[in-house]
């Protein structure tokens, strides 16, 4: 069958004329573009020359003047002038004054005019209210267009301004009047002509667009010529062969008439041209036995012969893969270059049986695709294998979410197993250890598989599960200075943290340990020399309160010698009297030492519930007579109903404790300034935003603004050497912390400080 003719093609759908196109249109923007940018360098780089050639001009014009401007010689001048203004490319030279009057000029008729200020002339000085002295010659410059005549086409012209500046000659000479504050005394503007630089742009324009054309041209020549070659010729005889073979003539061979990539394509269809027509006739009989399996079956199917080579496909893979008859299997949707290592087609082609393998293919969209591959030789009548049949289903979803799943199991077992601190995973409701890391065995004692199915509560002594079974069943997220115990029995403490989830379909907490004994057991210390330290400053306080007792005591047993060595009986009612007095203050005295004992000595770590309220009277009644004896007014607004917190009383105290004891020595620092000073500190309690709040005001001179961001840091201190430490705030705020809170400072330099301690409510609380 012949091919068919080549005049069928349209001129605009052939590749030489596509191509030739593309590549003149792109050359044709580039070298414009390029030949743009080149005359516009051209034109700026000549500007910019004639801007310093006329700057230069101007100053040879003011030197050349200038004797004859400082002697009046105004003839002389005239003649200068007009003798530099005849020289070729120069358009004029005037000389303004500050007025803007024309005092001299290359051009006679202009001697005497005013010149307008907002001219581009005078604009770049006169903009503002007072004229500019000093500006760069780009400032000073500026080009317009001259219209043409008869004898002479427009143009262009560079003006360039020079002022003319105050010299000590022109206001010591006796014939000038010019005082020494007038800066300028007028300004000299010369106009050059930029005709000759207009005429080398244009000139060079049409030398680049020349050349421009012209290289295009050949470029685009020869690239039709390689192109219908090269490409249309051997194009033009495949298509030929290829409509032949679409018609049924399998006759006539494909000869490659090139040995690149298009002879290959021409050999490889010569290939499938001897393959198809060996095996149409045979595969004829069975096409009829399969059409309507593939249409039906909602899979992908395909059928191959001995070569790999896709003879048919249903419609399924058609619309996934493209139409693919004639091409390898595994080229057309298995994205290779060669047969799969694992090929169930070649098994089935090999013994004749049934196979199956799970394949990775590519689709259409270059997107990798998961198949299970199940195969099935079709035979003829003598039972020889004709092709095979491949039936493909599509597991990519479930290959996907194994693989996910494995990133996922991967990427937990990593974090899991190599963070630092112990982790456990525990049922919700029993509280039963379903995961634990290696660094909560090697924390607690246990090894792995002990810890597994053990309570999380078996880890927590018995007088503190109550604490961790509430916070675990209020879902709280952090807990504070939790006791902890390890398989041989010792205690320590750690901060807990948990979250909330499901763990193998059930629901599970994911709790982490980090364990802070050795951070409380120096704490403790500090905290207790911090006390002892307090103690010392509080003894004239203490030994005044206790004296008051005393006194009452003294005077009672004085009262009641007086009577006897008078020799008076006391009545009952006088000695019931005196007794109820005395007891009453040995009762205070006792309330006093018992306060100050139990708040020198170490307490145990662990929280509680307890009110903000207790904590703040229980200092007042240490340091309020202190406070007192420094003339210093304690203001209190308690909340009566607030809310309880999780903390430690005794640490809590040491915070307000370490704030008052700072607000006192800021009171007194500030008395070296103002003697009269009466020293004040206000306390309040109360609910803000969630959060039980206390605040601890001043009146000293509040915090220098360098040291803001450092009164946390350990060691750092403003005091004296011997009077502080550094370390008072630095454990506020590590206990302040400990307990889920925060601590906040709103300085007022000179005014005082305000510290601002909120904590969470107990939930309890909340409901």
């Amino acid at each position: 069958m012949a091919s068919l003719p080549r005049h069928q093609i349209k001129l605009t759908n052939r590749l030489a004329f596509k191509l030739t196109v593309w590549v003149g249109v792109s050359l044709l923007v580039l070298t414009t573009a390029s030949a743009y940018w080149a005359v516009r360098q051209q034109e700026r780089s000549s500007i910019e020359r004639m801007r310093q050639a006329g700057n230069w001009f101007s100053d040879t014009v003011k030197r050349a003047t200038r004797y004859d401007m400082l002697k009046d010689q105004r003839q002389s001048l005239h003649q200068v002038i007009e003798a530099m203004g005849r020289q070729p490319g120069v358009e004029s030279i005037r000389v303004l004054n500050k007025k803007g009057r024309i005092m001299f000029s290359s051009r006679a008729g202009e001697i005497g005019r005013m010149v307008d200020m907002e001219s581009e002339a005078c604009f770049g000085c006169h903009f503002k209210d007072r004229p500019l002295e000093r500006l760069a010659i780009a400032e000073r410059s500026r080009i317009f267009s001259l219209a043409g005549n008869a004898t002479e086409p427009g143009h262009r012209v560079l003006g360039v301004v020079n002022p003319i500046y105050t010299e000590p000659a022109c206001y010591t000479d006796p014939c000038h009047v010019h005082p020494p504050e007038q800066k300028v005394l007028g300004v000299l503007d010369v106009a050059l002509s930029l005709g000759q630089v207009d005429r080398e742009v244009a000139s060079t324009t049409r030398q680049v667009v020349f050349y421009a054309a012209v290289l295009s041209a050949v470029i685009c020549a020869v690239v039709a010529v390689f192109t219908f070659l090269f490409v249309n010729r051997p194009l033009t005889s495949l298509l030929g062969a290829t409509r032949r073979i679409t018609a049924g003539d399998y006759d006539q061979p494909i000869v490659p008439r090139t040995k690149d990539e298009i002879g290959a394509v021409a050999e490889a269809f010569d290939l499938m041209r001897r393959g198809i027509k060996e095996k149409t006739d045979d595969l004829e009989c069975g096409r009829l036995q399969y059409q309507r399996l593939f249409e039906e079956v909602p899979c992908y199917i395909s059928v191959q012969d001995a070569d790999f080579i896709l003879v048919a496909h249903n419609k399924r893979f058609e619309k996934d893969f493209g139409h693919s008859v004639g091409h390898h299997c595994y080229q057309a949707y298995k994205g290779r270059d060669s047969r799969c290592p694992n090929c169930a087609v070649a098994k089935t082609l090999a013994d004749g049986r049934v196979h199956s393998a799970e394949e990775k293919v590519i689709g259409a969209d270059g997107t990798p695709r998961y198949f299970l591959n199940l195969t099935s030789p079709i035979t003829d009548r003598e039972g020889e294998i004709l092709a095979v049949m491949e039936m493909a289903t599509d597991i990519t979803d479930v290959v996907r979410l194994k693989e996910e799943l494995k990133r996922s199991e991967e990427k937990y077992r990593l974090f899991f197993d190599n963070d630092p601190n112990p982790i456990f995973v525990f049922d919700d409701a029993t509280m039963e250890i379903l995961d634990a890391n290696n660094r909560a065995a090697d924390e607690y004692g246990y090894p792995l598989p002990q810890l597994i199915g053990r309570s999380f509560l078996d880890l927590t002594p018995a007088s503190d599960r109550a604490q961790v079974r509430n916070f675990l069943s209020l879902k709280g997220a952090f807990l504070s200075t939790v006791r902890q115990q390890r398989a041989g029995g010792e205690v320590f403490f750690v901060n807990l943290r948990a979250s909330y989830g499901e763990h193998m379909g059930r629901k599970a907490v994911i709790a982490t340990t980090s364990d802070m004994t050795e951070r409380l057991q120096t704490e403790q210390q500090l905290i207790q020399a911090a006390k002892m330290a307090t103690l010392g400053e509080m003894s004239a306080g203490v030994a005044h309160e206790l004296n008051q007792p005393l006194t009452v005591i003294a005077a009672g047993s004085g009262f009641l010698s007086k009577l006897l060595s008078r020799g008076q009986n006391p009545t009952p009612e006088q000695l019931m009297q005196v007794a109820r007095e005395m007891t009453q203050q040995v009762e205070r005295a006792r309330r006093i030492i018992d306060h100050l004992r139990e708040f020198g000595r170490k307490h145990e770590v662990r929280t509680e519930n307890v009110s903000l309220n207790q904590p703040i009277q229980g200092v007042l009644g240490l340091l309020g007579q202190q406070l007192r004896v420094h003339n210093i007014e304690v203001e209190t607004n308690l909340d009566a109903n607030l809310p309880l917190i999780l903390g430690d009383a005794n640490r809590l105290e040491q915070v307000l404790i370490n704030l008052i004891m700072n607000a006192r020595d800021a009171i007194e620092e500030r008395r070296r300034e103002l003697p009269e000073l009466q020293g004040r500190i206000a306390i309040a309690s109360f609910v803000d935003q969630g959060q039980a709040v206390v605040t601890v005001s001043d009146n000293g001179g509040g915090i220098p603004a360098p040291n803001l961001d450092r009164i946390f840091e350990p060691f750092f201190t403003t005091k004296e050497v011997g009077k502080g430490t550094g370390l008072g705030l630095s454990i506020s705020y590590g206990i302040v912390r400990d307990f889920g809170g925060g601590i906040k400072v709103d300085n007022r330099p000179g005014q005082g400080a305000t510290f601002r301690l909120g904590f969470p409510l107990r939930q309890e609380a909340k409901t």
